[in-house]
């Protein structure tokens, strides 16, 4: 699980440019505080020192405004990381987590199946309870192989 500061350090290695012996160099933290700082379209003013604890990991709880400030400064700058608030905030989605969204989207889109839900969400924690065990012998009856001719072994 990434923290904030690591997903903060890897923005800071993903707006990395060559430099003139064609190096690539990071953006370092005071340029950023200071390129923050003086943006226009915002009021936050951020200090190297405070940038600087927020990249070690000992400031963990930045305010919304100074997150938003952050991701202003990067979305500015050739990323391939993702750039955002909750990119900053959350981690990303698991592989194969979309798929299974919208494999569940597209299950309840299904008429019948809505309709036994919002039945199901109607019942006592019990009855849920025998109907889920019914569903699990319906599921596990249609998964069985169906038995073969019998072999006489005489």
């Amino acid at each position: 699980m990434a923290t904030l500061a690591e997903r903060l350090n890897a923005w800071f290695a993903d707006a990395a440019t060559p430099d003139a012996v064609g190096r690539l160099r990071e953006p370092t933290t005071s340029e950023v505080a200071k390129a923050i700082s003086e943006d226009p379209s915002h009021d936050v003013t951020l200090s190297r020192s405070y940038l600087t604890s927020l990249r070690n990991g000992s400031q963990t709880n930045p305010t919304m405004n100074v997150l938003s400030a952050i991701v202003r400064y990067f979305q500015s700058r050739d990323m391939s990381l993702p750039v955002s608030v909750s990119a900053l905030i959350s981690e990303p989605s698991p592989p194969g987590a979309r798929q299974e969204k919208e494999e569940r989207t597209e299950t309840l889109a299904d008429r019948q199946v809505r309709s036994i839900a919002m039945r199901a969400g109607r019942l006592t924690p019990e009855l849920r309870e025998q109907l889920l065990s019914i569903m699990d012998v319906l599921d596990d009856s249609r998964r069985a192989p169906k038995p073969g001719p019998e072999e006489d072994d005489t």
